[in-house]
């Protein structure tokens, strides 16, 4: 069973926390959504969006996601005060040792496995852009004036949800954050957090405080899904898999073998 610790926070600058996170263990259904719009509206947001998840049982994780920007849309319509209003969103479903990562914007998924962290999804943002195409490095993006523009949202115009697989292995550690995270962590200082072998619990407090110490001048928002296990089990699992196609044949092989072993020994014999 997948273990698991949430956490959010409103930050150190800003009064509401139009962040979001949802869970759904039964169905291993997890989510950040950061909401954004005046009069309060970007907590109605993200609240919208973790709803409309997390009551799509019917649909894909894509699907959902696409749902829950019809939701907001809809929302608009009904209530004009809220205009503007939009979400980012970054949601796993995690069952049989796989793991399925929608997104939108610039909410975002790491892995943790053996020891070395890894992004999984690519941001919709200013920021990612010029990082492939301008090839700026990492310290010139966080000073760049533009880096917090998000190029997708739910809620305006029609976004393209990114996805991945990802094959789970025992030890494996997803983290979801918000961009009030990884805005002041740098991913070699979330992965300094991630690297002790504390309670899941602390490991969310860490960064969240990590994340305030460096300012917390967003709402900051982690969910931390870890695999049970040391690796060792998962080994024995991928050994099986991969050795099932071929041990009929190394079977015939070792037979073969031992058969004319047997009559070596017993032509020595005579």
């Amino acid at each position: 069973m997948i273990q698991f610790a949430t956490r959010t926070h409103p930050g150190r600058v800003r009064e509401a926390n139009e962040d979001a996170v949802g869970v759904d263990e039964a169905r291993r259904i997890w989510l950040v959504a950061d909401g954004m719009g005046g009069h309060a509206c970007g907590e109605v947001a993200s609240a919208i969006v973790v709803d409309t998840i997390l009551g799509a049982a019917e649909l894909s994780l894509k699907d959902a996601v696409k749902a829950a920007h019809r939701a907001i849309i809809d929302a608009v319509a009904r209530d004009s005060r809220c205009e503007g209003m939009g979400s980012t969103v970054v949601a796993v479903i995690a069952r049989d040792h796989a793991a399925e990562i929608v997104w939108v914007g610039d909410s975002r998924a790491y892995l943790w496995r053996a020891g070395a962290l890894s992004r999984v999804t690519r941001d919709h943002s200013v920021g990612e852009l010029l990082r492939e195409h301008n090839r700026l490095s990492e310290e010139e993006i966080r000073v760049h004036p533009q880096r917090d523009l998000v190029t997708q949202t739910l809620g305006h115009h029609e976004p393209h949800p990114g996805s991945v697989a990802l094959d789970l292995r025992a030890g494996d550690t997803i983290l979801l954050c918000s961009d009030g995270l990884h805005g002041e962590l740098r991913d070699d200082e979330i992965a300094a957090v991630l690297k002790d072998t504390i309670a899941l619990d602390e490991t969310a407090d860490r960064l969240v405080d990590g994340a305030l110490a460096k300012g917390g001048r967003d709402n900051v928002s982690v969910i931390l899904l870890t695999v049970p296990g040391d690796g060792s089990q998962d080994f024995w699992r991928r050994l099986r898999t991969t050795a099932r196609p071929w041990l009929p044949a190394l079977l015939g092989v070792t037979a073969a073998l031992v058969g004319a072993m047997l009559v070596l020994w017993i032509g020595a014999k005579h």
